[in-house]
């Protein structure tokens, strides 16, 4: 019964790694032991079958499993024939009948008497020696397409056809041992049996590669164009495919065409042949621009799960904003220390292995060894013809610099614009408000006019800046999308082609880490990338919770001063100068004192006679106060007095007062020069007002500082 050909197992990757490689032997035929290797690396490959549909991530993992049995550089022909160093398989002429079945089986088994009687004694003891071990037997294919990639070319289709003869059913395997066939220059050997599979599978792109793989092999290219479009029908991508008819065509004279096969055939696997027609047809550096422009390019910030700062469009949203830049600014440094450190390790790690290297080779150098291997990295020469792109590593660079050149100029323009329009509100509602007074007094109709005009003057400043903010948040979310794309395909490009110039895995490590730290480094200066800019006033608005517009517009007195000399102590600000006389302490006098206070704003005199009822006083403790100079404390007081106020109208008033004040000082002990905070209570009765109650708040160093008018 035959089998499905399409089941979800590891060779058929294998199938399209002979079809676009040819293996290279390193050393002539395997050994004994090596065989053996093989067959134990082969059990572990048939252990392992990949769930999935994905052939690029299956013969990835492909690739993981065979490499630490291989020997050989893998690549796919430079020609149409074998490379010389590959063994050939001669055997029969042509036959173009399609195969199947008991004719096929019977086909293999002349191929197989017919290799197997050209092979050394040793081989033929070797295999004799396998096929007599019973537990190969369920793994005989996969022993055969080991040795086969390991350089028993012979060997391997040996076993392989083995393999068939018992289960020709497997249709798997039988297209298996046609790419070995083909790949071991004995294309028409695989004619017939490719011929029959295709009689079959008439639409599967790797059985009709096959076919017109074995055409190609026998010289007859026109059939081999024939299965090659009916292939890349199937799978556009196909990398040998499109690599045999970019051959074909440029055998044929056609240069635009053999052109534009390779660079699709390269596009899906570092194709030697299809490099050197690049090679020869383009030499520009924008050869393989294909590698620079991926259609589907990945999300970075995803990647890097990186939350972008917003772009401030309102007054009210600064904070948020500065607060999302410094986040992430935070983040991109903590990312790159990371980055910093793990290639600072993979850099001293690769030069270690480097050296080690070196020093090995020199070694076996020294001893009159003959080294056949490849020193190098194998995919270097390929890599570096890639990574050399002139759209990377030229016009990005220079098309990065312009833009920002050009955002930046635009940015500015923006700025000049909003500090023109500024200054001429400031000027307009200048000119409004001169027609009015506010000296602090009351809440008289110029300080209404003029906080009318104020409130209209920091709405259109809050105007102008969200103008202003949605302007350069427009601008800069053109600029971001364009600078983090190009910012994306240089990650993109140069960590992937940046790696495979690496001499060994730890230094591709290195290339990769660096480019990653420059990816964030620009996207680190793309995302804060103008100034943000709070709402016009704000101090305003918070002293209206608090106060009149009157009491912000009074003027602000500059001086507050305290000096107390001895008995005699002196408080002067710009409002009034009080000046009081102090009993002698310890004496009957000590609860007495007399006041004399001028009041410039009102042009009143008082003169009072105070008796200290009760205080309460508590100093700074006297080692602090010697330490620093400074005499400080607080104290409360319970007074009652008689005044006598005369005013600048020739008024007078006179009556006593009942008063609890606290206040709080600090004095320098050689100058005397201090300031007081305080506050008081008190009732009184005079002769011009009757009884009056009143509570005066704290001033002193607490109080509001002299200032301007509200900046902007």
């Amino acid at each position: 019964m035959q089998r499905q050909f399409f089941p979800n197992l590891l060779l058929s990757i294998i199938l399209v790694l002979l079809c676009s490689m040819t293996v290279t032997a390193q050393g002539g035929k395997p050994t004994p032991e090596q065989i053996k290797q093989a067959l134990e690396a082969a059990k572990k490959l048939k252990a392992r079958g990949l769930k999935g549909d994905d052939p690029e991530a299956m013969a990835e993992e492909a690739k993981k499993i065979l490499k630490p049995m291989m020997k050989t550089v893998m690549s796919i022909p430079r020609q149409t024939i074998a490379i010389k160093t590959v063994q050939k398989i001669v055997l029969t002429p042509i036959q173009r009948k399609k195969l199947k079945g008991e004719e096929l089986k019977k086909y293999i088994q002349r191929l197989n008497t017919d290799l197997f009687t050209k092979m050394s004694s040793n081989s033929r003891k070797l295999l004799q020696d396998i096929l007599s071990d019973t537990k190969v037997s369920l793994n005989l294919f996969d022993l055969g397409m080991s040795a086969y990639l390991n350089g028993a070319l012979q060997e391997g289709a040996f076993l392989a056809g083995t393999a068939l003869i018992g289960d020709i059913g497997d249709d798997l395997n039988i297209n298996s041992y046609t790419a070995m066939l083909i790949n071991a220059n004995a294309p028409a050997e695989a004619m017939p049996i490719c011929k029959g599979l295709v009689s079959r599978y008439p639409e599967h792109a790797l059985i009709l590669n096959n076919l017109a793989q074995a055409f190609m092999g026998i010289g007859e290219q026109d059939s081999a164009m024939v299965y090659l479009r009916k292939c890349l029908k199937q799978q556009p991508g196909h990398p040998q495919a499109n690599n045999s008819a970019a051959q074909i065509f440029k055998q044929q004279g056609q240069k635009e065409k053999a052109l534009e096969f390779a660079k699709k055939s390269v596009e899906a696997g570092l194709n030697d042949g299809a490099m050197e027609i690049i090679d020869e047809l383009d030499k520009s550096r924008t050869a393989y621009d294909f590698f620079a422009k991926p259609k589907d390019l990945p999300d970075y910030f995803d990647l890097y799960k990186i939350k972008k700062p917003m772009h401030q469009k309102r007054v009210e949203d600064e904070q948020l904003v500065k607060g999302e830049r410094a986040a992430f600014r935070t983040e991109i440094d903590r990312m790159r220390g990371v980055l910093s450190e793990i290639i600072n390790r993979e850099q001293e790690l690769g030069n270690k292995q480097l050296n080690n290297r070196i020093q090995n080779l020199q070694k076996r150098l020294s001893a009159g060894e003959q080294i056949t291997v490849n020193v190098g990295n194998p995919w270097f020469e390929k890599a570096a013809k890639i990574f050399t792109n002139k759209y990377i590593q030229q016009d990005v660079l220079l098309a990065m610099m312009k833009e920002e050149e050009a955002f930046n100029s635009r940015i500015n323009d923006l700025e000049k614009d909003y500090d023109i329009n500024e200054t001429k509100i400031y000027q307009d509602y200048a000119q409004k408000k001169a027609q009015y007074k506010c000296d602090g007094e009351g809440s008289s109709s110029g300080c209404v006019n003029i906080e009318r005009l104020t409130k209209e003057e920091c709405k259109a400043i809050n105007g102008l800046r969200d103008r202003f903010l949605v302007a350069c948040a427009t601008a800069a979310e053109a600029y971001d999308e364009k600078q983090l794309h190009w910012a994306a395909e240089r990650f993109f490009f140069q960590s992937k082609w940046g790696y495979l110039v690496g001499a060994n895995e730890h230094l591709a490590n290195v290339n990769y880490y660096k480019y990653a730290d420059e990816y964030l480094k620009n996207i680190s200066k793309i995302m804060t990338n103008y100034r943000s800019k709070g709402p016009a006033c704000s101090s305003l608005e918070q002293q209206f919770k608090t106060m009149s517009f009157a009491d912000i517009m009074a003027p602000r007195c500059p001086v507050n001063l305290t000096v107390e000399l001895g008995l005699l102590n002196i408080k002067a600000n710009c409002k009034e100068t009080t000046t009081t006389i102090k009993g002698p302490a310890e004496t009957w006098a000590g609860k007495w004192r007399l006041q004399q206070k001028e009041n410039y704003a009102l042009g009143q005199s008082t003169f009072a006679v105070i008796y200290v009822i009760k205080e309460v006083k508590k100093e700074l403790v006297k080692p602090l106060e010697n330490a620093i100079r400074i005499k400080a404390g607080v104290k409360a007081e319970l007074t009652v007095q008689g005044f006598i106020t005369s005013s600048k109208n020739n008024t007078w008033d006179g009556g006593g007062k009942l008063m609890v004040s606290a206040s709080g000082w600090a004095f320098d002990t050689i100058s005397g020069v201090g300031e007081n905070i305080e506050g008081s209570g008190e009732v009184s009765w005079s002769y011009q007002a009757g009884w009056n109650g009143a509570v005066k708040g704290l001033n002193g160093i607490f109080s509001t500082s002299s200032q301007s008018l509200p900046d902007y």
